[in-house]
């Protein structure tokens, strides 16, 4: 079965596709937005059956087209003596260990010393690694893991003087994870804007949720019958959720058959598969999942269409473009649609916002966008996402190192 993107033309939602909008969508965090995302607070509403197409054929034809630019090159020459740590929630984890290993290849090209954290999904061993890095003398901290996992050690690395930013993390002022909102404790954050303002995070996380059903919508001409997957020990993932369902049920002649939740601890055990071979038993009439990362699809999602022989009766939307993601896609083996975030250049973007700050010179535009990919749009022949700029060669000349 081969899969298209149908529906006819043009209206707009009330969560935005301009280029800050998505791009934030992995990136920003802003400690004074700490309200519900407005995709999930008007989860209630209800569409008719041609706005929402409309609306999901505006938001989808926007995202083919990709919002990437190239970063700033203005000259911001490379801090000297820099330590930095960077806390990966798992390196088990793709959705990990690109980005992580990303912020470490920039910061060694930098001239900087990096030292490395791996909670190997286990968010409790948070407070530990912030601690020891805190103790070491870093001068500034990337996360991949939320504040609110090691609030008191965030603080009382800030108190410090050490620079925190986060690399797909929110502050402790999102109440996701405790329940109630926190005083802020990152000090830094990438440029996404342009203009230097931060964006809601919940709210853009919630928009690239909202764009993964509309996709699922119109590949199902608005028939999909859903499996909804969520990791709830990421931030980022429980508000793409959010945005998703809220957007799955406006489509009334859609079924969001079940919500699967699972945490990272399923991931590292591999109850993951299990959970997933389980759903599939359960529900044979399945049409479309929703995979919330590339580690949910490639370590579980894709292998258990593949055993139960459904990868071509199922259209599947999630991952972050990675090229094993790509792969899947070419080889029609369990995703048919993914977001392109590029989690690698978000990591030298956060390297380069820390070299500015340490400079103190104003955070830079990084340029990174989103992209939508499918057999038939933006899918190369081969190999990972192709851009028509080379982000790290401008960041290397920018800070004097290439």
């Amino acid at each position: 079965m081969r899969f298209r993107l149908r529906g006819t033309l043009v209206a707009l939602l009330a969560v935005s596709l301009s280029t800050s909008a998505l791009t934030a969508a992995c990136g920003s965090d802003d400690p004074e937005a700490s309200d519900p995302p407005a995709a999930v607070a008007g989860s209630g509403a209800s569409a008719s059956p041609v706005d929402l197409v409309t609306e999901a054929k505006t938001m989808v034809t926007s995202a083919f087209k990709g919002t990437y630019k190239a970063p700033d090159a203005t000259l911001r020459i490379a801090a000297k003596g820099i330590r930095i740590a960077i806390i990966s929630r798992g390196q088990q984890s793709p959705s990990s260990k690109i980005p992580t290993d990303a912020a470490e290849e920039a910061a060694r090209a930098l001239g900087w010393d990096v030292l490395r954290y791996d909670l190997e999904l286990d968010p409790k061993k948070a407070p530990q690694a912030v601690r020891d890095a805190t103790g070491i003398g870093v001068h500034a901290i990337v996360t991949n893991i939320d504040c609110a996992y090691a609030s008191q050690e965030f603080a009382d690395a800030k108190a410090k003087g050490v620079l925190i930013i986060p690399l797909f993390a929110f502050d402790c002022t999102d109440p996701t994870v405790t329940g109630s909102a926190g005083p802020a404790q990152f000090t830094t954050f990438v440029n996404y804007t342009g203009d230097g303002k931060r964006t809601d995070p919940g709210r853009q996380n919630a928009g690239a949720g909202v764009l993964a059903a509309n996709a699922v919508i119109l590949a199902t001409n608005q028939k999909a019958k859903v499996l909804a997957f969520s990791e709830t020990s990421s931030t980022i993932l429980n508000y793409m959720h959010l945005g998703f369902v809220a957007q799955i049920k406006k489509c009334t002649s859609c079924q969001l058959l079940e919500e699967i939740k699972y945490t990272a601890g399923d991931v590292a055990s591999g109850a993951l598969r299990g959970m997933v071979d389980d759903a599939l038993r359960r529900h044979p009439e399945v049409t479309a999942i929703r995979g919330p990362n590339s580690t949910a699809i490639q370590k579980a999602i894709s292998p258990a269409l593949q055993a139960a022989k459904m990868q071509n009766q199922v259209v599947v939307v999630g991952g972050e473009g990675l090229q094993a993601d790509l792969d899947l896609i070419r080889a029609k083996q369990g995703l048919n649609i993914t977001l392109s975030f590029d989690t690698p250049w978000h990591a030298w973007a956060a390297i380069d916002t820390l070299n500015s700050t340490l400079n103190g010179e104003p955070a830079r535009y990084p340029g990174v966008g989103i992209m939508l990919i499918d057999r038939e749009h933006n899918l190369p022949p081969s190999g990972p996402v192709q851009h028509n700029v080379n982000y790290k060669d401008v960041y290397r000349k920018a800070w004097g190192v290439g």
